[in-house]
């Protein structure tokens, strides 16, 4: 007889991963996990209490590992916008797939909701601030103007993530998600951009005379 696996959290996470994007959270069962993973069920109660806490503990893993993706494509090499929809992508097709690909997304995005509220509140926060330290640099390197669009790099971080919320819904694809993205970002990117040269223009341009009261 073969021996049981070991019942680490990592093999039991990715477990819980394969049977909640097949069956969906409430026809999945705390044996139904133990068995995809190879381990006995006091194994698996041994590291998880209950269903809901695996649930909770997959989703910050994958929160967790998106953040970093995203935090590697922020400080990689290349143009501001290229860094930019990686950074994105690397933070949110995982979800879109999930959420928009699965028979059972809207099922674990309720329960998402239900069992994790606090932790895509958390999630945004620090993406937002991994994208303000990235405008901030990139504006005192010059690659954007912020100050001639008008936006602080806090701002502008939250305008990004605002617009890239909006490229979700019903009946959205992985690969529909990634081509709308992928213009949006650029379209971002490119605007910031040209606010430079928009300023200059503006400062060349002669202004025209206040006519004076007689």
């Amino acid at each position: 007889m073969a021996r049981p696996a070991t019942a680490t959290p990592e093999r039991i996470l990715a477990a819980a991963f394969t049977r909640f994007a097949h069956y969906g959270f409430r026809r999945t069962s705390m044996e139904d996990i133990a068995a995809e993973a190879g381990v006995s069920r006091a194994a698996l109660y041994l590291q998880f209490r209950n269903k809901e806490e695996i649930f909770r503990s997959l989703s910050r893993q994958l929160h967790d590992e998106a953040l970093a993706n995203a935090e590697t494509a922020l400080d990689g090499d290349g143009p501001l916008a290229e860094r930019l929809r990686a950074a994105v992508e690397a933070k949110t097709v995982r979800f879109v797939e999930i959420a928009y690909g699965s028979p059972h997304g809207s099922e674990l995005l309720d329960e998402r909701a239900r069992l994790c509220g606090d932790l895509p509140a958390e999630f945004e926060r620090r993406f937002e601030a991994m994208l303000t330290r990235v405008f901030r640099r990139a504006a005192q390197n010059g690659e954007i103007n912020l100050a001639a669009a008008s936006l602080s790099a806090p701002e502008a971080a939250e305008l990004l993530t605002r617009a890239v919320a909006g490229l979700k819904g019903p009946g959205i694809t992985a690969a529909i998600y990634r081509r709308r993205l992928a213009s949006m970002v650029r379209l971002f990117a490119a605007g910031l951009a040209a606010t430079d040269r928009a300023a200059a223009t503006a400062s060349n341009r002669p202004r025209a005379r206040r006519a004076v009261p007689r």
